[in-house]
């Protein structure tokens, strides 16, 4: 009964906060079938409209998120164009109630034992549990990368044996986009895997015996902090555009096709690339570290979600990169590795052809510019049923079945360039 109490009086103290307030929002998917119909959305998704998956190709689907009142004009745009819909959540207001419902009755149940990933984490606790694993493991260090423009640090874990300076380097970034919860909760599982079953697990003591793990959980921490605290939905960082209007998306503001296809100029945007390439703190921080690893990085993966996809360079054009083939190989094996788990499905191929055009990317960067081959971007689960409020049920099985897909890609790398 106790429990109970607190899990509805927290509760009550989430829905009595200064909190942005989708009731009734809804979530719509429209196919264009037509140019004319493509080229509708990617003019529309100019005008901050919050696309939840982006037009991308004919018959590939978009969702879009839409507020009570501007929902009847949308549908009206969208029939002017032969563009019909279908609703995906009726109401996403309950939806967030719903997940916020679920990781305060899990906390409660789990309160007074050890850090639990099977639940969603804010940035200070994701930070203690960093530092703290930096303390109790002598594998694991920690860092500050970066400092946001509210003043928060990016921390990043670096996971060794310690045995050499020239060992290989595998650097993972998640949560470049705010309001992608279940990527972080990813990292910081594959954290825990990589600490706890060292010396005991014979795949993960030979992975790290070849390579250097290097990890930051949340490389947006302010936007990250922004949807514990005010928005859900938040997805670029929190800088000030000069106007009304506040963020830039990290993941379009590196200099790898800057300014392009699938980036805007519009500070009001969800893609804005910001004013020059490397504005944003996000966005260095990560160059900085792959720059002082020059020459031993292997690997650089940046994780998403959703859609249920694993992919290579290039977002900025439908050019395929002069590696595409291998590229595709260690995609292939890896995502085979990933559906063995639980037989989830992953679509794989280059950024342009397989979600869309994104320039500014960041590992459009790290392959163009510092030479690392395996430069991939996974979207996690799923594809639309809960979107960005994955359950917290759901954390496990998604963590797992990725770690599964990376250790396999590793294994491909460690045998391609011993």
């Amino acid at each position: 009964m106790k429990v109970l109490f607190l899990v509805f009086a927290i509760v009550a103290t989430l829905a009595n906060a200064t909190k942005v307030d989708y009731t009734g929002h809804k979530v719509i998917r429209v196919v264009p079938k037509t140019e004319v119909q493509l080229s509708f959305l990617l003019k529309l998704q100019e005008q901050a409209y919050d696309f939840w998956s982006s037009p991308s190709t004919l018959g590939a689907p978009v969702d879009i998120r839409i507020s009570p009142s501007r929902y009847q004009f949308l549908v009206n745009l969208l029939n002017s164009v032969s563009l019909s819909h279908t609703i995906r959540f009726s109401d996403i207001g309950k939806q967030i109630e719903d997940e916020e419902r679920a990781i305060i009755l899990r906390r409660a149940m789990h309160s007074g034992r050890a850090f639990d990933f099977e639940n969603y984490h804010t940035y200070p606790e994701i930070e203690a549990y960093v530092n703290e694993l930096a303390t109790t493991s002598s594998l694991v260090s920690s860092s500050v990368i970066g400092t946001t423009y509210e003043g928060r640090g990016i921390i990043m874990a670096t996971i060794s044996t310690g045995s050499s300076a020239t060992k290989p380097v595998m650097y993972f970034e998640c949560a470049m986009h705010a309001r992608e919860w279940a990527a972080p909760a990813t990292c910081l599982f594959m954290m825990n895997e990589l600490t706890t079953k060292y010396g005991t697990d014979a795949e993960i003591t030979a992975l790290l015996d070849y390579a250097d793990w290097l990890i930051t959980p949340v490389s947006n921490p302010d936007g990250y902090d922004y949807t514990w605290t005010t928005d859900r939905l938040w997805r670029k960082n929190r800088s000030p555009n000069g106007g009304l209007c506040y963020g830039t998306d990290p993941n379009r503001n590196f200099d790898a096709g800057f300014g392009g296809p699938g980036a805007s100029a519009n500070g009001c945007s969800d893609t804005f690339h910001g004013p020059y390439a490397f504005s944003t703190e996000e966005a260095s921080a990560m160059r900085d570290v792959i720059i002082a690893n020059k020459g031993r990085v292997v690997a650089a993966v940046s994780i998403h979600t959703y859609s249920q996809l694993w992919m290579s360079p290039y977002g900025s054009q439908s050019t395929l990169p002069a590696d595409y083939t291998e590229m595709y190989r260690v995609m292939g094996i890896s995502v085979n590795a990933l559906t063995a788990t639980y037989g989830t499905v992953f679509q794989y191929g280059n950024i342009a052809d397989t979600i869309y055009l994104a320039s500014g990317g960041s590992i459009d960067w790290t392959y163009d510019a510092e030479g690392v081959l395996y430069s991939y971007a996974l979207e996690l689960r799923d594809t639309g049923l809960y979107g960005f409020e994955l359950p917290p049920r759901l954390i496990l099985p998604t963590a797992t079945e990725t770690f599964n897909g990376l250790k396999a890609m590793a294994k491909e790398i460690a045998a391609k360039l011993p």
